[in-house]
């Protein structure tokens, strides 16, 4: 007796767990498909704004607008969805005035990711391939946001006949990032962020994050938006545009890559030296003037140009395009027509 009741435990367990096995499945099934879709449905609704350029087989995109001698173009920072829509604030003015650019890195916006490594030297040739190719000509003034520092400086080294002047907003400066204290891959926090990584990406590609978005956690709740002072005075279609590209491909392997090698990007750049009399401006939100370390790293940028300055922005956060966009503007403008 003792046995039999024991045997239909055991089967009421293993029906019970093929039960729960099937509901996860047929939810996973249920996400992807979900997912799937969506992605369809953005793609037709936010087509390329700009041109889509084959860059050593892969698909870059780039888009310009505006006329002039000379070329401003726009880099974004890290994890960014879209500089189409990240430089909405400067380029709707400084496009006036001049020719403006705005690319974006494999893993990025429209573009494809690419099997290339994410050493700072492929990336910068790949920047100044989609330029040439797309039409953009030199002189070009550089507007990068954050770690996009490190691919302006470079191309500055690499085509510095090219550069007419180079605006960072709150860049990182290279010797921040080489005098970081690199993990081990065996210890447990170097594991546990690799793990989050791809948890990151399986959950998007299951649909969960589109679900949190379109229902408990909408867009404008998020770091993104938040991080960027809401992105006032944007059209509500080109927020979409953001939130569409964010949900293409979140912390995919090259925005991965770039970040796993930023330390030896940072290293390289170092090595080759500072840029003569480039016109440079630094510009630093006082979020990050506010802390020592990142204080001084801010003010080590005036050494890579012997024409250099640095400017404040006083209540402005790391995005400070989205909070003080007059002023970056007045700085570009100035190198247009002064320098």
């Amino acid at each position: 007796m003792e046995l039999t009741t024991t045997s239909k435990r055991k089967k009421r367990k293993i029906k019970r767990r093929i039960k729960i096995l099937v509901a996860i499945v047929i939810l996973l099934a249920a996400g992807i498909t979900y997912e799937q879709t969506g992605r369809y449905l953005d793609n037709k609704a936010y087509p390329p704004v700009g041109k889509l350029i084959d860059v050593n087989g892969h698909h870059m995109h780039i888009w310009a607008e505006g006329t002039g001698d000379v070329t401003v173009v726009f880099g974004v920072g890290y994890q960014i969805p879209s500089g189409y829509v990240d430089f909405y604030p400067l380029y709707n003015d400084i496009s006036k005035y001049a020719r403006v650019a705005v690319y974006d890195r494999p893993g990025y916006g429209w573009s494809d990711v690419t099997e290339a490594p994410r050493d700072i030297d492929t990336i910068t040739k790949e920047i100044h391939q989609v330029l040439v190719q797309s039409g953009e000509t030199p002189p070009y003034i550089f507007v990068a946001h954050s770690i996009a520092s490190l691919e302006a400086i470079r191309f500055a080294q690499m085509y510095g006949e090219e550069v007419k002047g180079i605006i960072l907003i709150d860049g990182s400066s290279p010797d921040m990032y080489t005098n970081m204290e690199e993990l081990p891959s065996t210890t447990f926090a170097y594991k546990r962020t690799a793990m989050l990584k791809k948890a990151v990406s399986l959950i998007n590609e299951a649909g969960i994050i589109r679900l949190l978005l379109n229902t408990a956690y909408p867009y404008e709740s998020t770091i993104l938006s938040t991080g960027r002072n809401r992105m006032p005075s944007v059209p509500d279609k080109v927020k979409e545009i953001d939130k569409a590209l964010f949900l293409k491909a979140p912390n995919n392997k090259n925005q991965v890559g770039e970040s796993d090698r930023k330390e030896d990007n940072a290293l390289k750049v170092l090595e080759n030296g500072y840029l003569g009399d480039i016109p440079l401006v630094i510009i630093t939100s006082e979020y990050l003037n506010n802390y020592e370390d990142s204080k001084e790293a801010q003010a080590n940028l005036l050494h890579w140009s012997t024409d250099s300055k640095q400017i404040v922005v006083e209540g402005a956060g790391h995005a400070v395009h989205w909070y003080s966009p007059e002023v970056i503007n007045a700085e570009i403008l100035d190198i247009l027509q002064n320098k």
